[in-house]
């Protein structure tokens, strides 16, 4: 079973594939500090960004995690936005190009453009990849733990001494959400937090873990809270809790409080949102009628929660296999996949409505310039 751990190759389970880097460590051709003007996607494969070149500027060297993007020869004036990318991904999949959607407009920018279209300059948006190269070759294996944490706390420090501002606004996508979270609530970090936007986040686990079990050799991502001495409360994967000890028993996935649906309300400073494709996401679903994954990346209603808004469209998510064998970190089918929204397109496509996220006071319109015109959407 899972076990506490400040190294990823001694947590419990079977350890990470041999070659695999401390998460602390940067791996030097992806921490060179050249000056790139901006973050480009020049590469992807149909679903995330593939480029891996460090696209720093401005003196900005944030020497944590293994890449990134963000600064330039510009002063910031807004709140920074941090953005924290999924399980096998990448920082510059804030620029992954939108996807087609069968009888709708494809949106003319990625979310990383379309912020810039709304004013923001380099040393406004940030990113950082807080996964090694194997780490992203093996997405099976990463869950959350306090090694992770200190790469997210230290790279917002890092924006924060650049910028000079006290706060800012995260928008995290699929793993990047619940590490996001998971981080901010083990350095007890919420008055750094403006915004919060959640992306297609695990918040209540993962139903499509619910085949692979609560302890998994082979999906250690799918993995319920560490039970293993020495215990590490922080150290969990995302099995939707049982709420069974020692049988499945996840309070970070569960319901109770601390769990990580409800924490916003401990956090009552920052403002919640989020965007998910809900039964369209192959991530979160695994057959059309998987019990409660519609709501997986749903956040507790509170006053601090302010817009939740459903974007999924096309096929429902649906498996081919669900043994992870191939290592992949998704199913088969889902809205990505036919023309539609799934969990990918949830953040490629939605530029517009993280940009009223962030920049406007939106609570049912967040969706406005978007629905009907990109695809459907409205508030959940």
């Amino acid at each position: 079973m899972l076990r506490a751990s400040h190294d990823p190759h001694s947590a419990g389970l079977p350890p990470r594939p041999p070659g695999a880097l401390p998460a602390l460590a940067c791996v030097l051709a992806l921490c060179w500090t050249g000056q790139a003007a901006a973050l480009q996607c020049s590469s992807d494969n149909g679903y995330t960004c593939t480029t891996t070149t460090a696209q720093y500027a401005g003196g900005f060297a944030p020497n944590v995690g293994y890449g990134g993007f963000g600064g330039g020869d510009c002063t910031a004036s807004r709140t920074p936005v941090v953005f924290l990318h999924g399980n096998g991904d990448l920082a510059a999949s804030l620029d992954m190009p939108p996807g087609a959607v069968d009888g709708y407009a494809t949106p003319p920018r990625s979310v990383y453009e379309e912020l810039k279209a709304a004013g923001y300059n380099d040393c406004e948006l940030f990113g950082v990849t807080y996964l090694s190269d194997v780490e992203r070759q093996y997405p099976q294996y990463n869950y959350h733990e306090p090694y992770t944490y200190d790469i997210v706390k230290t790279f917002i420090d890092r924006v924060k001494a650049y910028t000079g501002k006290s706060q800012v606004d995260v928008v995290a996508h699929s793993l990047g959400s619940s590490m996001a979270l998971a981080a901010i609530r083990y350095y007890g970090y919420q008055a750094s937090i403006r915004r919060f936007v959640n992306i297609g986040g695990g918040i209540r686990g993962l139903q499509t873990c619910l085949y692979t079990g609560y302890q998994s050799p082979y999906a250690q991502t799918c993995n319920a809270e560490a039970y293993v001495w020495p215990y590490d409360y922080y150290t969990f994967g995302l099995y939707p809790s049982s709420g069974v000890p020692y049988y499945g028993y996840n309070r970070w996935t569960g319901s109770g409080s601390g769990s990580l649906r409800t924490l916003p309300a401990s956090w009552t400073g920052i403002r919640f949102y989020t965007i998910t494709a809900g039964l369209y996401d192959q991530v979160h679903c695994f057959t059309t009628n998987a019990g409660n994954c519609a709501s997986g990346a749903l956040f507790n209603a509170r006053s601090n929660v302010i817009a939740q808004v459903g974007v999924g469209f096309g096929d429902s998510a649906y498996a081919f296999d669900w043994d992870w064998a191939d290592g992949s970190p998704y199913n088969a089918g889902g809205g990505d996949t036919s023309g539609g929204v799934g969990h990918f397109r949830s953040l490629a496509n939605t530029g517009v409505i993280v940009r009223n996220m962030l920049t406007t006071t939106c609570t049912t319109g967040c969706t406005s310039g978007y629905a009907g015109t990109y695809g459907p959407a409205g508030n959940l």
